[in-house]
């Protein structure tokens, strides 16, 4: 199925799981991102006019959304490293201490963009999974309702519906 969103051509494929594509998200590089629509809790209809939509929010406002969540994981990286117990020779090799974005950018890699199919006030929830130095095994997860973070955890926090849900009904 072919779609077109903003000015990016995007070739969405059901992989039996869920519908996926890839796009460059500028704030990320030069290399396309695996961009996943609703990892949980949708079948496998065609997208809606409305779906497109919200992938189209996540692409158009990809530099404010990289900012803050960068700015949010930067703040929470201290408590991270102490979670994380790192002895010293481990700590410099897998969570030394970071001070920029840049630095911090050095440890994290994008592996995919999860929007869900949820909105709040018309803005979208898009989590962002990462392989990160310090966790192979269950990566890092940034959950974002619009610009704002939601929740820093596991490459799941990125994935998991329920937390979206959770975030939409509060006030």
């Amino acid at each position: 199925m072919n779609e077109q969103v903003s000015e990016h051509h995007l070739d969405f494929t059901w992989d039996d799981v869920f519908w996926t594509t890839s796009a460059r998200l500028l704030s990320w590089g030069d290399t396309p991102v695996n961009i996943v629509f609703a990892p949980e809790g949708r079948g496998d209809e065609p997208l809606a006019p409305q779906e497109i939509a919200l992938i189209r929010w996540v692409i158009t406002h990809d530099a404010s959304m990289a900012k803050a969540l960068f700015a949010a994981v930067l703040k929470k990286y201290p408590m991270l490293q102490e979670n994380y117990g790192y002895s010293s020779e481990e700590r410099v090799k897998y969570m030394p201490d970071v001070e920029t974005i840049e630095q911090l950018g050095q440890l994290i890699d994008l592996q995919s963009a999860n929007v869900h199919q949820i909105t709040k006030a018309k803005q979208p929830y898009a989590g962002f999974e990462f392989a990160c130095r310090w966790d192979q095994e269950h990566g890092l997860g940034v959950l974002m309702h619009g610009n704002r973070v939601v929740q820093i955890g596991g490459a799941d926090t990125a994935i998991l519906l329920w937390i979206a849900e959770a975030d939409a009904e509060k006030p």
